[in-house]
Order: C-alpha cells, then sequence, then structure tokens
C-alpha cells in the first residue's frame, strides 16, 4: 500500500469512528447542512471541526458532508452540541395557554423539558383543588384533555410545542385526587387506587414518579407511602425524581429519606434543584449522595444557577394550617387564635421555609404597591412584625402569587454545579416577554439558567470543559431517564441540535432587569427543524411528547 493510500484509509476510519461517513453519498440532498463548527458529541470527548447533516427529523452524517443542503448553515467559530434538556420546568401550563410557544427556553437552546413536581400535567379531577383542573386561563379543551396524563401529552403534541417534552407523574397529583388535602395515612384501599394512577400513567408514557415534599398534599405522606408508589413505575424502569422534604441545607436527613425511598422501591433517584435543597450545606448533602453512589445505587440531581429560587406564596403556611386547601388555609388565616398558632409556626413547624429570615424572602402578587417588596421592607413600612405582614399578605392575595427567595452561596451552588451526575433543571417555564399574562415577578431562571451556566461558569471561570459541559446538560439527562437516540451526535439520532458562539453565550436577565432573553445562541433545531434561526426565534412548533419505557399507546 503507498503512503498515499494509508492516508486515505486512515481518513476514513477516522471519520467512521466519528459517528459516520458522507463520502458515500456524495452531492446527496439534506434538509440542513451545518459546516465548519466544532462538534461537541455530548459523550466528552474532545470537540472536532467537522460538518453535520439532517435529513427529516434524523442526523444522518458526520464528519466530512460533501452534499448540499436545502438549508446551509455556516458554523465556523461556533460550537455544534446536540440539544439541551430541563430536567425541571414548570412550561406545562403556559404551553397550554400559549399554543406550545416559548421563546424563553429556546434561546437557552432547550430541546427537551421534564415536568412533574408535586403535581404533573394529569391526572386531574377526583378530590383535587386548584391547578390547572380549575385555571379558566386555559381552554376547556386543553383541561378536560389534561384528565389523564396520557389525555394530556397527547393534546399538547397535537397543539405542537416548541420543545420536546416529557413527564413524571406528580405523587401530590395523585394523592390530591385520592385523598384531596388530609393529613393522614391512606387507607389499604385509597393506596392502591393511588398505585393503580401510577400504573395508569407509567402506561400513558410517564418517565417515573415526582414529588415535591415541602408542599400539600405531599408533605403529609411517609416514606413507605411514597416507596409503594414508586415501586409501580420502577417495574416499568420509571425513576423516582424528588424535591426532597428540605430546603436550603436544613435537613440533610430528608435526602437520606429519598434514597431510602428509591432503595425500597428499586428505583433511581433524582434531586430536582440539588442547589436550593444542599442550600449553604452543599457539601454535607452532596457527601451523602456520594456514599449512596458509592454503594451502588444510581443518584443523580439537577440544578439551577442562581442562589435565589421561586416557590408558591402559600407554601410559607405551615403545613397543618393548609390541611383541607386553599380555603380552609384561608379561613385559619383570618382566625386570630389560628394567626398566634401560625405566627409561631413560619420557622419551627414544617415546611420551614421562612428560616431563611423575611429579609430573605421577596414578594411576587398582584398588588402593585405590594409586589417587589421584601417581606422586611414591607414590614418597616407597616411598622408590624413580618409574620403578620405575610399573612396579610397571602389573605389579601388569596393565597395566589409567589415569593423569590434566598436559597444558596455562590460557593456551595458552585459544588453542587461542579458534580460530574448533576443536570440542569430551570425550575422555571418557558415564556415570551410579551405575553401580557406574566407572572408578578419574573425570575431570571426563567430567561438564563443554561447560557449563565455556559458562560460564567465554563468560560469565565473554566469550572469544566466544554465537553463535559455538553454532556451534562445534553446527554447525561437521556441516560437518566433511559430514553434512547436523543442527547449526543450520532447518525440515527433525532437531529436535536444547538449552534452557539461560546464568546457571547449568556443569560442576561437579573434580579433587577429580568425581561431580558439570553444572548448567544444562533441556531436550535428540534427534529430538525429550526426554533431559533439566525438569533431570532422562529415560532415553528416541532416539539413531541417522550414517553417512557412503559408506554402503551392509545
Amino acid at each position: 500500500m503507498t503512503t498515499r493510500q494509508v492516508g486515505l484509509a486512515a481518513a476514513v476510519v477516522a471519520a467512521l469512528a466519528f459517528g459516520g461517513c458522507a463520502g458515500s453519498q456524495t452531492q446527496a440532498e439534506y434538509d440542513v447542512v451545518i459546516r465548519g463548527g466544532t462538534l461537541l458529541d455530548g459523550t466528552g470527548a474532545p470537540g472536532r471541526v467537522g460538518d453535520l447533516a439532517i435529513r427529516g427529523d434524523r442526523v444522518v452524517a458526520l464528519g466530512q458532508v460533501n452534499g448540499a443542503g436545502k438549508l446551509t448553515i455556516d458554523a465556523t467559530g461556533l460550537m455544534v452540541a446536540p440539544g439541551f434538556v430541563d430536567m425541571h420546568a414548570h412550561s406545562d401550563p403556559w404551553r397550554l395557554r400559549h399554543a406550545g410557544h416559548g421563546p424563553s427556553f429556546a434561546y437557552q437552546g432547550i430541546t427537551t423539558e421534564l415536568f412533574g413536581e408535586y403535581g404533573s400535567p394529569g391526572p386531574l379531577g377526583g378530590k383535587m383543588q386548584g391547578g390547572l383542573s380549575e385555571d379558566e386561563t386555559i381552554s376547556k379543551e386543553a383541561r378536560d384533555q389534561c384528565r389523564t396524563l396520557g389525555g394530556c401529552l397527547k393534546f399538547m403534541e397535537s397543539q405542537g410545542s416548541s420543545a420536546n417534552f416529557a413527564s413524571y407523574v406528580g405523587s401530590g397529583a395523585v394523592r390530591a385526587y385520592v385523598m384531596g388535602y388530609v393529613d393522614r395515612a391512606p387507607t389499604t384501599e385509597e393506596l392502591d387506587q393511588m398505585r393503580g394512577l401510577v400504573r395508569q400513567a407509567m402506561h400513558e408514557g410517564a418517565v417515573g414518579v415526582s414529588s415535591g415534599m415541602s408542599y400539600v398534599p405531599n408533605i403529609y405522606m411517609s416514606t413507605d407511602e411514597l416507596a409503594a408508589l414508586v415501586r409501580e413505575a420502577a417495574a416499568f424502569g420509571g425513576i423516582y425524581a424528588t424535591h426532597a422534604r428540605t430546603m436550603n441545607g436544613t435537613d440533610p436527613n430528608a435526602v437520606r429519606e429519598a434514597i431510602d425511598v428509591g432503595r425500597k422501591a428499586g428505583a433511581d433517584v433524582h434531586f430536582h434543584h440539588l442547589n436550593s435543597t444542599a442550600g449553604p450545606k452543599a457539601g454535607e448533602f452532596l457527601a451523602i449522595i456520594d456514599s449512596a453512589r458509592s454503594g451502588g445505587m444510581n443518584v443523580t440531581g439537577n440544578s439551577y444557577t442562581y442562589t435565589w429560587g421561586i416557590t408558591p406564596l402559600s407554601a410559607y403556611i405551615p403545613a397543618w394550617a393548609q390541611e383541607g386547601g386553599r380555603e380552609a388555609m384561608l379561613k385559619r388565616l383570618a382566625d386570630p387564635s389560628e394567626r398566634r398558632r401560625i405566627a409561631k409556626g413560619f420557622v419551627s413547624e414544617p415546611p420551614y421555609l421562612a428560616n431563611v429570615g423575611w429579609h430573605h424572602v421577596r414578594l411576587g402578587v398582584s398588588d402593585k404597591a405590594v409586589n417587589g417588596k421584601l417581606v422586611s421592607e414591607l414590614a418597616a413600612d407597616r411598622r408590624q412584625p413580618p409574620e403578620e405582614v405575610f399573612m396579610d399578605v397571602v389573605l389579601a392575595a388569596k393565597g395566589e402569587g409567589m415569593v423569590i427567595d434566598w436559597n444558596n452561596e455562590e460557593e456551595t451552588l458552585r459544588q453542587v454545579l461542579q458534580k460530574p451526575y448533576v443536570a440542569a433543571g430551570t425550575d422555571g417555564s418557558a415564556l415570551a416577554l410579551d405575553w401580557q399574562d406574566l407572572p408578578p415577578l419574573i425570575h431570571p431562571r426563567h430567561m438564563g439558567t443554561i447560557p449563565r451556566w455556559l458562560g460564567t461558569y465554563v468560560r469565565d471561570e473554566k469550572m469544566t470543559s466544554w465537553e463535559e459541559a455538553v454532556r451534562r446538560l445534553a446527554a447525561l439527562p437521556f441516560e437518566i431517564l433511559k430514553i434512547p437516540q436523543r442527547g449526543t451526535l450520532r447518525v440515527g439520532n433525532f437531529a436535536d441540535v444547538v449552534i452557539f458562539d461560546a464568546k457571547t453565550i449568556d443569560g442576561r436577565a437579573t434580579f433587577e432587569q429580568p425581561n431580558h432573553y439570553a444572548v448567544g445562541m444562533r441556531y436550535v433545531l428540534v427534529n430538525g427543524v429550526p426554533v431559533i434561526k439566525d438569533g431570532k426565534y422562529t415560532a415553528a412548533l416541532p416539539g413531541r411528547a417522550l414517553r417512557g419505557a412503559g408506554y402503551q399507546g392509545s
């Protein structure tokens, strides 16, 4: 063999190892050809300059692509990566209200999002109060379809979405459906009914069971009750995703409990917003997870990139005072003797959220005179104790609203972000800045969680390599969820692809000025269709419902 022949053979082998060789289809027509970008394939392997071709919804060539594309993108100097995944999203009501749109996530490069915490987009009904089932800003057709998780996934897919989506079944929703909002153990019959709802949701495509253990009615559930529900999901390969029974680093035993649920049920465990769960005690909390992983359990987490979070306004009320639902809570807040007990319990009784201090709790309500103020500021203005002021605000808002509250320090946030088993989770929603029904306060995580991860922590601080960051933002989530053919740039995989400028990628939203989309995304393709093109939102809706292994079809 001549020297020239040896060189040609080596080039062919290298192209095949990278994922595919387009040479056999010279001049083939593709729908999209991306040329000259630095390809980060999602595996953590070193990036290399090359081309990528898409036909339909699949990646069909990588390396050197000789054929023409209906759309050709010059990615010289840019990074090309698999689409990013939001492992903890609350976009479902917003996408139902706004026909599947959500540009704030598209500008972050989010091509797939996961729904479900204490609740989920189905099942709805039974003894539940509020939520999607009573939200008249959502069409009656949508609410009717979302009486089951499967119906909601089908409806959302039929209307279209700018991102793919999957969902857990919320254990809080299941309990509320069967038992309402009572603080007691379920009867055998009630537990069997809840287990049946979980099995049904898994057949309809759920990827596991989720929980929000700071929230009613999840907070009333025991470890064994949770394990009984998660066991039903584990039989279909489902995982347990949890907002653990603590926030702000208050109780490390909550992390142990979640791991125990997974161990008893035979399920992998995934922690939502691990950053705010661990808070300033990240070292202690992460050591518990590391120990479980060393012992053979598959325990992972997600994180956003800010030190303040969001939670519902009424979640700060002690759990006992929320029993029976919103109207029962409001009645207690109007009763002087009950108010005295509530005031004493903000810090000393579950869920202990007020232990961050009222100077770390910013109000988000429709009253413009109150909205945006810290509870401590409003208390000083009114010359009243902060507990009294907060209860008055909840009463005046009829329990509607939210708070933005402190939960971490930058140093301990970085400890969480550095862990190789931590993916991204905005804990936010896909929004558009021109919508008229935006929340009274917008958290910057809706706008910039992933670009801030890449811009601040990877480019500026060099916390990890670009390759490792892309692995955790794109491939790791699908490994956790056990969903194949997504998360990496490989021939045959679905064409969820992002093209971004590493020099400019960043989240521009701040707490003071949150109304800014992220910058740096040039193209975002979902199933081969651009939802961001030349840095602009296209309004295309190519997203699909992604379903778990237990899915049994219609």
